[in-house]
């Protein structure tokens, strides 16, 4: 049996904080709000703070992104999030929409009004069709566990507890996004919420301009998806991956080299990743683990690319399950909301050996922040840069998530300093291109590092769309 290996457990596996200390919670100004929108029951849950129930919604991943809202709206229906847009727009009052909750900068939080999609999670496929169809509050375990049932599957992330809004509209890459896409590059169809409150059909024949935005374009800049329709998959069994070394410097940098080289270009049907992370006695560790929709026999023929530069800990462990089994190898266990910060580059040409020394030297000197390098290529990059709004596609070999949680929220400013300084020690080494979905308020030149080339189009669509900017975050569309 694979050891399973999640993001969160890996990051304590590299030494994160472990000591708790409640959330820095940001609290909404005394302000009342107007009288609040006349909505049934069977259409939505309006709660404000210190009302039962309030608490109960307000936890996200991020702890150190909370926000108290004056106003958190649960929508059960399409017609509620409409009558919550078009009261927030007649009222001027700021909000945000969340999913899943999972914004890494808190983009679906308000310290005004949060329009809350997670009543909206319904779930249905058509097995003859290959389609689903699910709400936008629907989350990737559940959504795994109704077609994984039914012998299908669909290329999302690992985390079970993502909402699929904020994933497929920000890309959405998985374990199996080099033979199927990501998550954005499935997408058939779907409901939304426009800022004059209108629920819109978006498509590629209804709306098709907004429909290329919605596939990369990320979340909150057009509108409140309700529903999305995606493409799903049959897929009889995956093979699960999992294989560590630990390694001084020299040979650590022998494999990432090893790895960097081989990943992007292995048959289409194998989705690797690799973390690296520092490890006891001045070693790093090195665990690549990943799917393959073809063969045991290929995976492990592949494997050679990396056993033959080092001895690894233990042999490569690959196990052959169900589509379903093997997403809930990656789940984990229940993982509580924590403080996190993330960052991330795109690799368009190879990291050269000062690049790899960099990082791997970064990394040995700051056990709480791990590298975790997801392989592109396949059908991943097979797209143009210009179909969808999502634009790092060919040329694009890896994307490295530099990640440092910890649970102590004295040790804030110290974390943030360390993955601060990794960063910014690997800036002559990398494209200067970065992934939407690892939003990073850091950044000063964000859009042209989320969306390239594609950025023009992206501002001329938000210009007609929404030219007030009534959906707007930190880090959404720039108006024309």
């Amino acid at each position: 049996m694979i050891p399973p290996i999640t993001r969160r457990s890996s990051l304590k596996a590299f030494g994160a904080a472990t000591v708790f200390a409640p959330a820095l919670i940001r609290h909404a100004s005394a302000q009342t709000l107007p009288p609040l929108p006349n909505l049934a029951a069977n259409d939505a849950v309006l709660l404000e703070p210190g009302q039962p129930g309030y608490d109960t919604y307000e936890p996200a991943a991020n702890e150190r992104m909370l926000l108290r809202p004056k106003l958190r709206a649960l929508c059960k229906t399409a017609n509620a999030v409409s009558v919550m847009v078009s009261w927030c727009r007649s009222n001027n009052l700021p909000f945000a929409v969340r999913s899943g909750g999972h914004s890494y900068e808190g983009f679906s939080q308000s310290a005004s009004v949060v329009i809350d999609t997670r009543m909206l999670k319904q779930i249905a496929f058509d097995r003859t069709a290959r389609t689903m169809t699910v709400g936008a509050g629907a989350t990737l375990g559940p959504i795994y566990e109704s077609i994984g049932a039914a012998g299908f599957g669909f290329p999302g992330g690992s985390c079970p507890t993502v909402g699929i809004a904020g994933h497929a509209l920000g890309g959405g890459f998985g374990l199996i996004a080099r033979p199927f896409g990501l998550a954005c590059d499935n997408l058939q169809w779907l409901e939304l919420v426009d800022p004059q409150g209108a629920i819109i059909q978006v498509d590629a024949q209804h709306n098709p301009d907004l429909f290329w935005a919605a596939r990369g374009g990320g979340g909150g800049s057009f509108g409140a998806v309700t529903r999305f329709r995606f493409k799903i998959f049959r897929i009889p069994q995956v093979v699960v991956l999992g294989v560590t070394w630990r390694l001084p410097q020299t040979h650590a940098r022998q494999l990432f080299k090893a790895w960097q080289a081989w990943a992007p270009h292995a048959p289409a049907n194998i989705t690797t990743f690799l973390r690296v992370g520092h490890a006891a006695g001045g070693l790093i560790e090195l665990h690549c683990a990943g799917q393959s929709i073809g063969s045991v026999a290929e995976f492990k023929r592949e494997l050679r690319a990396l056993t033959n530069v080092a001895q690894p800990v233990s042999p490569p462990n690959l196990e052959p399950m169900s589509f379903l089994n093997g997403a809930k190898h990656f789940f984990g266990g229940p993982a509580p909301p924590t403080f996190f910060k993330a960052k991330s580059d795109y690799i368009t040409s190879p990291l050269t050996d000062a690049g790899v020394t960099t990082l791997l030297g970064q990394l040995e000197t700051t056990p709480s922040v791990v590298a975790i390098c997801d392989s592109y290529g396949g059908a991943v990059t097979s797209v143009a840069r210009d179909a969808t709004a999502f634009s790092h596609r060919a040329g694009t070999l890896f994307c490295i998530q530099y990640f440092s949680e910890w649970t102590n929220a004295v040790e804030t400013q110290t974390e943030l300093g360390h993955i601060r300084t990794l960063y910014a020690a690997m800036r002559p080494f990398v494209s200067g291109e970065c992934y939407v979905n690892y939003c990073d308020l850091d950044l000063t030149n964000w859009a042209q590092a989320y969306w390239g080339a594609n950025l023009p189009r992206l501002r001329q669509i938000k210009a007609a769309f929404d030219p007030n900017n009534l959906f707007r975050h930190a880090q959404s569309i720039p108006v024309a």
